[in-house]
């Protein structure tokens, strides 16, 4: 669901909930008042540091290893996308692979979401060197 959709569902719920509590209905008031509420939650946003603040610092490190994977291959797997439909389209095929490209897009923004440039560069050195050994990979197997 985009935040779009999330918004419009939240406000939907909120009249709900009003119309609910007008005609004395609290229990199904109290149920709608629990999917107002997290959908709140969901459209919040939230940083990794302060998602993760009350966990060890090894847990932490784990967590951060683990989100620079996602990211990477996030971006990895848009690139080859991008590619694959350029190519798919320069011969006259029509992909559906658009969906796709938009869900990679939405995560690989995150990095730069966040307005950190050192973040920003840092991962885009990191997807840089990661696609070259990727595409190193794939040359010594195709070679074979």
């Amino acid at each position: 669901m985009t935040r779009q959709e999330s918004e419009r569902k939240l406000n939907e719920l909120r009249k709900k909930y009003i119309a609910l509590i007008s005609s004395m209905n609290f229990a199904k008031a109290q149920k709608i008042k629990n999917k107002i509420d997290s959908l709140e939650r969901e459209l919040e946003p939230h940083s990794l540091g302060e998602l993760l603040q009350d966990y060890t610092p090894e847990f932490k490190v784990e967590m951060l290893r683990k989100m620079h994977k996602l990211f990477i291959y996030s971006d990895l797997l848009e690139g080859a996308a991008l590619e694959f439909q350029s190519e798919l389209e320069s011969n006259g095929i029509d992909a559906q692979v658009k969906r796709v490209l938009k869900e990679l897009r939405s995560i690989v923004r995150i990095p730069d979401e966040e307005k950190n440039t050192s973040l920003s560069d840092n991962f885009a050195g990191m997807c840089d060197e990661a696609g070259l050994v990727v595409s190193n990979i794939i040359n010594k197997y195709l070679a074979k």
